[in-house]
């Protein structure tokens, strides 16, 4: 039997613009994207370490360097992949984890020439329409990122400053599109956040992610009794928690495959999730189109999707994701994940 030949490399993704949230500020990232070819065919998974989770490139690569050189060659299914990653009892790398599946996948829909989204049973590609990020920046600046894409019809603004109320309030005076919010865990009281979501009810925004620290579940319970905006958990879930506890704090989850570690554990998440009343967003890290794609295929579940990562940077590495006119992600025809790579 032929084996699979399995390679990686780290690509250094360059945002547009420095790229700052409440916690800091990137002009690049260093995704690793894995490779796995047989019978002529390859297929494509990417990685995208986040500090947050004390993820980084060198410990994706140290997860794909530990894999056995068999690894692949037996697997028939995807349900395979974490019981038989569970079984090398490595580090829990789940951006690497989610590149192994991705890559998998892909190739498992090339082997049968048709895209991944009908092999799985959707009848559309076309996701919800996606939000469009705009960083922390000086007002002026964000004026002008809000300008600059005034194709979106949902702008995603991040929060979490002493500047809060003069960025959205100078935001308004140039458009009055729908706003979602995330803090990213900036409002660290309980009495800031209601002061923010306070401001917020009068200025169109759709909902607040992420409003106070992840660490604060029990304030986040009381906060959501409290607010009239619905509120999103993203650092406050990375897949493992429990349903029900989030449930009682938010009314969304953002679910992002980098965090997850498999987008088919996220489908049986996404379930569970709508049977407990709870919203689903798809959410990414900074990525290129090969993961934002495989997010992709998650948002045709979902009730929200946020997946303009490869929009934010300028080295795309891959082509095929498509964007229509009303901004709405859409998964290609193309087999696999619909996506070809340069990497």
């Amino acid at each position: 039997m032929l084996h699979f030949e399995v390679s990686w490399e780290v690509i250094p993704l360059k945002l547009k613009e420095v790229f700052t949230i409440a916690r800091g500020s990137k002009s690049e990232v260093q995704n690793v994207f894995l490779k796995i070819t047989k019978d002529g065919i390859t297929g494509y998974g990417e990685a995208g370490p986040n500090t947050r989770y004390g993820e980084t490139d060198e410990k994706v690569v140290n997860f794909f360097e530990s894999l056995p050189n068999d690894f692949f060659d037996a697997l028939t299914d995807v349900s395979e992949i974490k019981p038989k990653l569970d079984s090398l009892k490595l580090l829990d790398i789940f951006s690497a984890r989610a590149a192994v599946e991705m890559a998998w996948l892909d190739w498992w829909a090339k082997s049968r020439s048709r895209p991944l989204w009908k092999l799985w049973g959707y009848h559309s590609p076309v996701c919800p329409v996606s939000s469009y990020t705009i960083g922390i920046d000086s007002i002026e600046k964000m004026q002008q990122k809000v300008r600059a894409a005034d194709r979106y019809p949902v702008y995603k603004i991040k929060l979490g400053t002493e500047n809060d109320h003069d960025i959205i309030k100078a935001i308004r005076e140039i458009t009055d599109k729908p706003l979602r919010v995330d803090a990213n865990e900036g409002w660290v009281t309980l009495e800031k956040a209601k002061q923010e979501i306070k401001f917020l009810e009068s200025q169109n925004v759709e909902l607040i992610e992420q409003p106070m620290p992840a660490s604060e579940l029990e304030l986040m319970k009381e906060l959501k009794q409290w607010s009239v905006l619905p509120l999103a958990a993203d650092e406050s879930f990375t897949g493992t928690e429990n349903l029900k506890e989030i449930a009682a704090a938010f009314d969304v989850i953002n679910i992002k495959l980098m965090k997850m570690g498999s987008l088919n554990e996220a489908r049986l998440v996404i379930k569970e999730a709508k049977q407990l009343g709870l919203k689903v967003m798809i959410g990414c890290m900074i990525e290129s189109s090969l993961a934002n794609a495989a997010g992709a295929l998650l948002g045709l579940d979902a009730d929200y999707v946020d997946l303009d990562g490869h929009l934010l940077i300028s080295n795309d590495v891959c082509k095929g994701l498509i964007i229509d006119d009303y901004m709405r992600v859409v998964l290609s025809d193309g087999p696999g994940f619909g996506v070809e790579c340069e990497c």
